[in-house]
């Protein structure tokens, strides 16, 4: 059963969300798992990328952005890919989702992350997002920071 957990941040920036996003990344990795992050656009992936080299100066998160590192090597091991179209053809565990909305790809993981700036709009969308995983059946944990 897939788990959905929820990370309601005490800053509404979506700075702090994406910052969030790169300290559960290391986390996540440094626990064997992959990473799938979704964006809504390329631009927000390529914010994400440059915030993965830059926001811990001793941490080091390997990561490549789907569609656009041509140069990635087959055999190479990446934990951590960043994308924002339709569809995901990474093989990872843990989507850790910044998009707007629930990509239509999300049942292919085990873990789904929901990082919830605390600002009134994105609650609303996040509550829905929320709604979404219970129809689902998606077992719902919730994190205030």
């Amino acid at each position: 059963m897939t788990q959905v957990d929820f990370y309601l941040l005490q800053q509404p920036a979506q700075e702090q969300r994406m910052v969030f996003a790169c300290r559960l990344c290391e986390k996540a990795m440094n626990q064997g798992m992959k990473i799938y992050i979704h964006t809504d656009s390329e631009k927000l992936a390529q914010e994400m990328d440059d915030l993965l080299w830059s926001f811990k100066p001793e941490s080091f998160i390997p990561h490549a952005i789907v569609g656009l590192d041509e140069d990635l090597d087959a055999d190479e091991e990446i934990p951590v890919f960043i994308g924002f179209g339709t569809t995901c053809d990474v093989s990872a565990t843990l989507l850790i989702n910044l998009s707007d909305g629930i990509p239509a790809f999300h049942q292919q993981f085990e873990r789904i992350a929901e990082i919830v700036p605390n600002a009134e709009a994105a609650k609303r969308n996040l509550r829905e997002h929320w709604n979404t995983y219970k129809q689902q059946g998606f077992e719902l944990k919730h994190h205030t920071l």
